[in-house]
């Protein structure tokens, strides 16, 4: 209850005075600041980082979120508001944000083809981030695109750096599949 509500204040001086007004005032008292209180309720549910537990509820149910036992409100608003928040424009330049995070500036590919279909291709430094990218990817590029999403595997200009002794100690797997470091 942020306001208090005093219906004695709302009318005139010379009215105060009768036993009948005060009676009348203070049987409506309650019922007005009740509705004052469910407002505020109202308002305050308008927002996830304001709303009860019952509106957090409706909430996971929309977004299709599964609390835990454990989750305290704060908790569950926070899942709420991260969940809402990822439902953003679907742009390049945002999928572009994205990835970046998950993948690091320089640890990804993106090519949007005009036949509808996203090509990503995740460098081998980031391969342990895959599962999430495709997540997000699911969630992200709209339905009526294909996702064509892989590793981006050591390519011949990377290895050029390599002297042939240093890759025969490797094997054809590794060359392929690992990230490798220079002992230049």
């Amino acid at each position: 209850m942020i306001r208090e509500v005093d219906l004695l204040s709302y009318i005139p001086d010379f009215l105060k005075e009768y036993e009948e007004m005060k009676t009348i005032q203070e049987v409506m008292q309650s019922e007005i600041q009740r509705m004052e209180d469910e407002t505020e309720v109202l308002f305050d549910n308008q927002f996830i980082m304001s709303s009860d537990l019952d509106n957090i509820r409706r909430y996971e149910q929309m977004l299709h979120l599964q609390a835990s036992s454990k989750d305290t409100l704060a908790d569950r608003r926070f899942k709420v508001l991260s969940k809402w928040n990822r439902i953003i424009p679907y742009t390049k330049v945002t999928l572009r944000q994205r990835l970046a995070v998950l993948c690091g500036e320089d640890g990804y590919t993106l090519d949007i083809d005009p036949d509808k279909k996203v090509i990503v291709k995740v460098a081998l430094k980031s391969k342990r981030n895959l599962n999430e990218v495709k997540k997000m990817l699911e969630e992200f590029v709209p339905c009526n695109m294909v996702i064509d999403l892989d590793l981006l595997y050591n390519q011949h200009h990377l290895l050029s750096g390599f002297k042939h002794k240093q890759l025969g100690a490797w094997s054809h797997r590794h060359i392929r599949n690992e990230v490798l470091i220079s002992g230049k």
